[in-house]
């Protein structure tokens, strides 16, 4: 194959993955590029989006894991991208403005250091050759050495190793292959000690397959939070791995093999991620902890209610809160009320009182939120 038959594959791969496929309509989702390959959004600290081309280094695979459709026991075309022909490819979408960064993973193509050398050489490339100083996500092989995630940490913006599961006995059910303290956590730790170390600005995402073995949005959540806590992560994402372009119908889950009891409808399964990234806002944004979100005895997240109203419902006794003399935590558990509603909310009431749904209005805070609020 030439590069752009290669690209084509490896590119076109990242349509299984369904991370940023949830969102509100305002905002920046996946997305078919002009040149019909997947352009993913990526949030820098300042707020600021950039466009991502999503695409392997390789989808050949050492591993067996159940939920991805290029494990070593699928029958797949395979291919590979060497550094110069990846980076020569993704300047030249670089340069005619189709994208300004790269998510760049790949398959285990033999040991986990020598797939992490291929995407790094890459990367190196960018830098040095090329003068790239944009947004490179670059994903940590489970198992890679320290020397390995040192160098991905020097050349990346931000790098991640997918913990996938929310536990061991979870991922077990996944893959024989991936251990998940020694490859996963393991790395995880590595990367949160190098940071520190080396006061890099690199930052680090992770993200679980969701559905996949079965597990309850409470494990994730637990998982989720304790995460947060001990790694600092920037970013938890959550995917469920399904084919899009099926999307409106009823389908089963993407592999047959996998447990599954019933048919799940796909705006139920696009609704469950959704639910899982309001508690992540929850957990970063909003002040809130994995004690303050409900589940239902199967311990499931309600499909029907966002976790913020049902936290509101179960505590009457915190409303109405009011809005002129509350503080920051006491307006972010306002359901209708963000952290950009709160700033304009404090900084409006230094100079007038707050006196009205209308008021709120005009600061650009849902007037819904007006029913939990005193003026």
């Amino acid at each position: 194959m030439n590069t752009e038959q290669k690209l084509n594959i490896l590119a076109d791969s990242s349509k299984f993955d369904l991370a940023c496929a949830c969102k509100y309509k305002h905002e920046p989702g996946r997305m078919r590029g002009d040149f019909g390959r997947w352009i993913y959004p990526a949030a820098l600290p300042s707020g600021r989006k950039v466009f991502l081309l999503k695409t392997l280094q390789s989808n050949a695979c050492v591993n067996d894991c159940r939920y991805c459709p290029f494990n070593q026991n699928r029958n797949h075309p395979r291919c590979t991208l060497k550094p110069d022909e990846l980076a020569h490819i993704f300047m030249q979408l670089h340069n005619s403005k189709r994208v300004n960064g790269l998510f760049l993973s790949s398959g285990a193509c033999g040991s986990a250091d020598a797939t992490m050398a291929q995407m790094s050489a890459t990367v190196e490339i960018l830098r040095r050759r090329h003068k790239f100083k944009g947004f490179v996500h670059l994903k940590v092989i489970p198992g890679a050495s320290e020397a390995a995630i040192e160098q991905a940490l020097r050349l990346a913006t931000r790098v991640s190793v997918n913990i996938e599961a929310p536990s061991a006995e979870r991922l077990r059910q996944l893959t024989s292959k991936k251990r998940f303290h020694e490859d996963i956590i393991s790395a995880m730790r590595t990367i949160h000690r190098l940071r520190q170390e080396k006061n890099t600005r690199c930052q680090q995402t992770t993200q679980f397959v969701v559905g996949a073995a079965g597990e309850t949005d409470r494990e994730i959540v637990t998982a989720t939070e304790r995460l947060y806590r001990k790694f600092r992560l920037e970013r938890v994402y959550f995917s469920t791995y399904q084919d899009p372009d099926r999307a409106l119908e009823v389908f089963p889950l993407l592999f047959s093999d996998l447990p599954v009891e019933k048919k799940t409808e796909a705006s139920e399964i696009f609704m469950r991620e959704h639910r899982l990234y309001q508690v992540d806002f929850l957990l970063r944004k909003y002040g809130f902890d994995r004690d303050d979100i409900s589940f239902n005895e199967e311990g499931n997240l309600s499909l029907h209610q966002d976790p913020k109203t049902i936290w509101a419902r179960n505590h009457p006794e915190f409303f109405p809160v009011k809005v002129n003399h509350a503080d920051r935590r006491q307006l972010l558990r306002v359901p209708g009320i963000g952290p950009i509603g709160v700033r304009r909310i404090l900084s409006a009431r230094r100079q007038r009182k707050i006196s009205s749904r209308q008021d709120l209005k005009y600061l650009g805070v849902r007037t819904s939120a007006g029913a939990y609020l005193a003026y």
